[in-house]
């Protein structure tokens, strides 16, 4: 009986992973990232789902050339035709996604960059979409345990910001200094650099990052077991990559890239990490970074007692989160254990880490403030390549060293981990898939 349930609920969930990647090629807009976060999270939807939408993290309805052109020659060259300043540019787009796509091009002296390219009238169609939700969030306040309108005005300000290529160079320059200061010898991550001169709003040029998206590692066939013990290895590698870069960024700097979804991370042929597209950045200020700081530790050290719970209720009221009547005196701990510690199952009160349960911490939280809406983006894209590469992973113990450095109780440096025995096996491996796909 259980067999037959399961065949049955996988014919719908393929059923319905297909009407809704047809709704989202005809809706086009706000909706193809909603299906971007939806392929990247494997362990809340359906594999069926996630399998279906991998194509909107870098396939999407890719501009015609002629398009590409024109938008280069009038917006970033004012007049000027490509080969004055190109030395050639590859029709074909290394990843085209709902605002812009990127193309492989060389400069006349000599220099390889990626051109990015915005689509003509994408702005104002996705604009339109994010008010329109935004606007039904408003009218529903109060239905739904979680206040959406929160979290769409929040997305609605951050897509404004990424309609501006301008803005992301600036971006992407200072992480790139900020990452390149951490202390180790060489950044957890590779940020490419902006072409100085060759930036307008919506024309982008940047070095040009060799090597192979997870997204497009993730097509690969896995059929040899040598390429899963080398995916295994390396996704433990790209982890561990993301997360120092992302423990820098965001309890230390307080500016972090808020959209790690696999299409815009990279593993270059030597098996280093690279993390592209700066189009999503999100500022936060002194206090929520502190807060937040002592918040990893309390997770990291967290031992289960009342004590604890207790000073976990304190910091939450002093982070101005807010819960229902009806909510357990220990939510606050709850809901930090449930956006920073992925291995429990079960949560103090009686709630459940799993999303979906009429029993989740989420359905008792009625404000949270907007600064965290897109750092919590950027933890469950974490916790979703995770979950796809089967990978046990830890935060809070991971980050104690950032979180301690953010709060000044430690002046130690970022260590470079050990490349692990056979490194030379993954990156011939990655030098492989990498050639394949260029």
């Amino acid at each position: 009986l259980w067999g037959w349930l399961a065949r049955r609920w996988r014919v719908q969930h393929r059923i319905g992973a297909r009407d809704m990647s047809e709704f989202i090629k005809e809706m086009k807009g706000f909706y193809v990232k909603v299906g971007q976060l939806i392929a990247t999270r494997v362990d809340l939807f359906p594999k069926e789902y996630s399998t279906k939408l991998t194509y909107l993290v870098d396939s999407v309805n890719p501009l015609p050339f002629n398009t590409v052109r024109q938008v280069i020659e009038q917006e970033l060259l004012e007049g000027y035709p490509l080969d004055e300043v190109f030395e050639h540019i590859d029709p074909e787009p290394l990843g085209s996604a709902s605002i812009a796509q990127v193309h492989r091009a060389k400069l006349k002296c000599g220099r390889e960059v990626a051109v990015k390219v915005q689509r003509p009238n994408v702005e104002a169609q996705l604009l339109d979409d994010i008010a329109l939700i935004k606007s039904l969030a408003k009218q529903l306040r109060g239905v739904f345990p979680v206040d959406y309108y929160t979290v769409f005005a929040e997305l609605e300000e951050q897509l404004q910001e990424e309609f501006d290529f301008c803005f992301e160079a600036s971006s992407m320059d200072r992480i790139a200094f900020a990452l390149s200061k951490n202390g180790s010898k060489t950044p957890p991550v590779l940020v490419p650099r902006s072409v100085p001169g060759l930036v307008c709003r919506r024309v982008l040029c940047m070095d040009f990052v060799p090597g192979v998206s997870l997204a497009q590692l993730a097509k690969q066939d896995m059929g040899k077991a040598m390429d899963a013990n080398v995916m295994k290895m390396l996704g433990r590698r790209v982890l561990q990559s993301l997360t120092d870069a992302f423990g820098t960024m965001i309890l230390e700097e307080g500016f972090f890239h808020a959209d790690p979804h696999p299409g815009n991370v990279y593993v270059m042929p030597d098996g280093s990490v690279s993390l592209i597209d700066f189009g999503q950045v999100k500022r936060i200020g002194y206090k929520f970074r502190r807060e937040f700081a002592e918040l990893v530790l309390s997770i990291a050290d967290c031992k289960d007692t009342e004590e604890e719970y207790r000073e976990g209720v304190k910091l939450g009221e002093r982070m101005g989160l807010k819960f229902s009547k009806t909510a357990h005196e220990w939510c606050p701990v709850a809901l930090a254990l449930f956006v920073l510690d992925w291995e429990r199952t079960e949560l103090p009160g009686g709630y459940s880490a799993y999303e979906l349960s009429p029993n989740c911490v989420m359905n008792d939280v009625e404000y949270f403030p907007r600064e965290w809406v897109l750092t919590c983006r950027a933890l469950q894209l974490i916790r979703g390549l995770a979950e796809r590469l089967d990978v046990k992973w830890s935060l809070p113990e991971k980050w104690r060293e950032h979180a301690m450095r953010a709060l000044g109780r430690s002046k130690s440096n970022v260590i470079a981990a050990p490349k692990p025995k056979f490194w030379s096996r993954v990156q011939s491996w990655l030098a492989s898939r990498s050639r394949a796909t260029q």
